[in-house]
């Protein structure tokens, strides 16, 4: 009986379970990261130099992305302000997300992000022209013609992202939560949040 539960569960492979986290946050960084930079007009500047700070703006970089959200349903809702908070929050959280620390802050922050961008790439056809044009276009989606699909994706991504956490061994969370349990005087077993165990169930001891 013993056997039959480690074999089907693949208990034995859950000393690989950070690989998919790792994984995650390694994918999505550089793509924040790119995008952040990207939307602030960041190190496009002709005259780019890394050690003058002034240089680093682009601002007709910038006005460009500015102008571009006029054409979407966010329209009029402060594109400026929405644009350098978008971009700070990408470039935060994939320098967070690499180094594996609050993690779950940074992903929930980054879903708002998302869902921002998602309704960007709609342009002015809104949400409920897009999902049907989705639907319609062949029952899958064309990543190639609509980026709100790639935004869907990410928001997949980062929601699994959010209930597995960090991950275990590669994270700066994981190490602070053994420090802290270190630190805590008890005879109790703790239950390591970072561990990804798809197959107990709540009140249900294993075998």
């Amino acid at each position: 009986m013993k056997f039959l539960v480690g074999f089907f569960s693949l208990e034995w492979m859950r000393v690989f379970d950070f690989i998919a986290p790792l994984a995650i946050r390694l994918f999505l960084a550089p793509m924040f990261w790119v995008s952040g930079v990207k939307h602030l007009g960041l190190f496009s500047s002709s005259d780019f130099v890394i050690y003058n700070p002034l240089t680093w703006i682009n601002t007709e970089a910038f006005q460009q992305s500015v102008a571009a959200m006029s054409n979407t349903v966010l329209a009029g809702m402060g594109a400026e302000t929405l644009l350098i908070l978008i971009g700070t929050i990408e470039i935060v959280a994939a320098i967070l997300l690499v180094l594996g620390f609050a993690v779950r802050w940074v992903v929930l922050a980054l879903m708002f992000a998302v869902v921002v961008l998602g309704l960007m790439a709609m342009g002015e056809a809104g949400f409920l022209t897009t999902m049907q044009q989705l639907v319609m276009s062949h029952g899958y989606t064309t990543m190639v013609n609509n980026q709100t699909e790639v935004y869907l994706v990410y928001f997949v991504l980062l929601l699994a992202l959010f209930f597995m956490g960090a991950g275990r061994w590669v994270s700066l969370d994981w190490f602070i939560y053994r420090g802290f349990m270190k630190r805590i005087d008890s005879k109790t077993a703790h239950h390591d949040p970072f561990e990804i165990d798809a197959t107990d169930e709540p009140g249900i001891s294993k075998l």
